[in-house]
């Protein structure tokens, strides 16, 4: 009787079916493999596996599929935020540039960062509890923890310059389950740190890198933003999935765990 390896793998995709509401579709299949197929030859066997897995998960969620550049088996990503036709308008032209290959905050852009803006609009301060989502951020640093924010809905992780180089947008620390690492005295890492040259860009002053730690029940994240690297207006904002958009910050940071 020939041996067999037992080979499981499985395959969970979380999507926004509705604000603040979240669907999990998952898929599992388990396969006895001979094991006169060696170890490469299973190992391949179950990458296999998982790849029909994962495109299955994905299609019947309703999610569009890319392919990286190794052949991995990806979910399209997508901006954050729908833009009615109105807004999408309004975006300067420099926005809208970009040039086919693989998307996500960890990929390269290929967008040349917008236009500088003078006197950027500050961000809403509105009296509430803190423990409840505002429409804007609150409180003291409102205005970078804002930008901050804007630029997490609409941009990817770094910007192309004129000079040839690339301008550092945004880093993204924290794990799948919304975890960090801590650091040498205890403390938890941010879970985003936004560059402070892309924030002075858009007209923010700050004298370091703004770092995010994101509360429990999301309470400090703001419900609406807007494309304020674009020069957009506040009152332009518009409401967010962040959970969706959460996801596909953390998909490409940590693709290779």
């Amino acid at each position: 009787m020939t041996d067999t390896a037992k080979v499981t793998v499985s395959f969970t995709q979380k999507v926004s079916e509705a604000p603040y509401e979240t669907a999990d579709y998952s898929l599992s299949i388990e396969r006895s493999i001979p094991e006169s197929m060696g170890d490469d030859g299973i190992l391949a066997e179950a990458s296999s596996m998982f790849e029909q897995v994962k495109s299955e998960v994905l299609k019947q969620s309703g999610q569009e599929i890319d392919l990286s550049p190794d052949g991995v088996v990806m979910r399209r990503l997508k901006s954050g935020v729908s833009r009615s036709a109105g807004s999408a308008s309004a975006a300067p032209s420099e926005a809208d540039a970009s040039v086919s290959g693989p998307t996500g905050p960890t990929a390269a852009s290929v967008a040349a960062p917008p236009s500088p803006v003078q006197g950027a609009p500050a961000g809403a301060k509105m009296s509430g509890r803190t423990y409840k989502r505002t429409e804007f951020c609150t409180g003291k640093g409102a205005d970078e923890r804002q930008a901050a924010f804007n630029l997490l809905a609409f941009h990817p992780n770094q910007w192309d310059t004129q000079e040839g180089t690339t301008l550092k947008v945004y880093e993204v620390k924290e794990h799948a389950d919304g975890s960090t690492d801590v650091t040498k005295t205890g403390k938890n890492f941010p879970n985003f740190s936004i560059s402070k040259d892309a924030l002075e860009h858009i007209g923010v002053t700050t004298p370091r890198d703004v770092g995010i730690w994101v509360n429990d029940g999301d309470s400090n994240v703001p419900i609406k933003v807007w494309d304020q690297a674009s020069g957009q207006p506040q009152a332009q904002a518009v409401e967010w999935d962040w959970v969706a958009r959460r996801q596909e910050l953390q998909q490409f940071a940590y693709k290779g765990n």
